[in-house]
């Protein structure tokens, strides 16, 4: 079976992708940022680092030139997916803590895999709806996003504000890596895939439910009542159709330099109070969890729509409802606060 190299090995959207992997038969070497972070994952996949099927490599830094080559190096990948990317929201130099890092991260990988991993078909790269979305439209109603679509924000705009700054790290990141494959013509072609906000249940380790992604923050701050809910988007995928989505974009031959919008379409924030209140009664009166706006899910005006057909008849994909993902998630919350997190 193939061999993956995936990196970020331990972050939210990359442990769905490593569970994928190795329930697919493929061998895997994960890159992590230091041992410590692989204890959790060798316990939750202890069959499969006793198999020989699971390995660890560490990588303490990936944006410095040459930061992959030793494990590119060290073993023979016929793919490699690239998740890991340098985020932070409240970066005081923009372009240094937040394009730099992201845009030379991305060249980074692909210099190494040029130069030292001959055997790699196809390059795997989590990118954001955030590059493909005109956030200046805000709900733009009537719009349909596409593949198509790439985001207008220039590099002046982008060094405004931190939030600016994280859209151009995304988007600027996914171009270099378009621009890398026109300019030097490698062995391997590039499939970037770009997610709107991920939901889900979460399977990397989670040491306190207050320290959580910001994305999963949306929903167990109105489970646990802390908050009403509150605007993030108003498109969302599953993280575990994205993670079905970069494995199969492995190996997918009309996925070869191409670029995919993986999303399940709409859901509203006020979607999550009117679910926990229809499904978690007891809770929400206990808890005494913010209703919101039962019911309305929408401004009148409407919102802009995303197409994901391209990832649907190319990589085969059909997406999770809101509902299953919501049972699934609130289900792992659960879970976790019985053990104390």
């Amino acid at each position: 079976m193939p061999r993956v190299l995936l990196t970020g090995a331990n972050g939210f959207v990359a442990v769905a992708i490593l569970q994928v992997l190795l329930e697919k038969g493929h061998e895997v070497v994960g890159t992590v940022r230091s041992e410590s972070k692989t204890t959790f994952l060798r316990n939750k996949f202890s069959k499969f680092v006793e198999g020989g099927k699971l390995h660890f490599a560490i990588v303490q830094d990936i944006v410095p030139k040459g930061a992959f080559d030793d494990v590119l190096k060290t073993y023979t990948f016929d793919s490699v997916i690239h998740t890991s990317s340098p985020s932070t929201t409240d970066a005081k130099d923009i372009q240094k803590e937040m394009l730099d890092p992201a845009i030379n991260g991305t060249i980074s990988i692909l210099e190494s895999i040029s130069t030292c991993a001959p055997t790699v078909k196809r390059v795997v790269i989590t990118a954001s709806i955030a590059s493909i979305a005109n956030i200046s439209k805000g709900n733009w109603p009537g719009k349909v996003y596409t593949e198509q679509d790439w985001n207008p924000l220039t590099l002046e705009e982008s060094l405004s504000n931190p939030l600016l700054g994280y859209v151009g790290s995304k988007l600027f990141a996914e171009k270099a890596a378009f621009d890398f494959v026109e300019k030097n013509k490698p062995h391997f072609s590039i499939t970037t895939l770009c997610p709107p906000i991920i939901l889900g249940p979460p399977e990397h380790e989670i040491t306190s439910l207050k320290k959580i992604t910001r994305s999963l923050e949306d929903i167990y701050d109105v489970f646990s009542g802390a908050t009403e809910p509150r605007y993030s988007a108003w498109v969302w995928a599953d993280v575990r159709d994205v993670a079905r989505a970069h494995v199969a974009a492995t190996d997918c031959p009309a996925a070869a330099n191409q670029r995919y919008l993986i999303s399940a379409g709409n859901y509203s924030p006020q979607y999550i109070a009117d679910y926990i209140w229809k499904h978690y009664p007891e809770r929400a009166i206990a808890k005494g969890i913010k209703k919101g706006n039962p019911g309305v899910l929408y401004p009148e005006e409407g919102v802009f729509a995303i197409d994901n057909s391209k990832s649907v008849k190319d990589l085969g994909m059909s997406y999770n409802d809101f509902d299953s993902m919501m049972k699934d998630t609130l289900k792992k919350f659960e879970e976790l606060e019985a053990e104390g997190k």
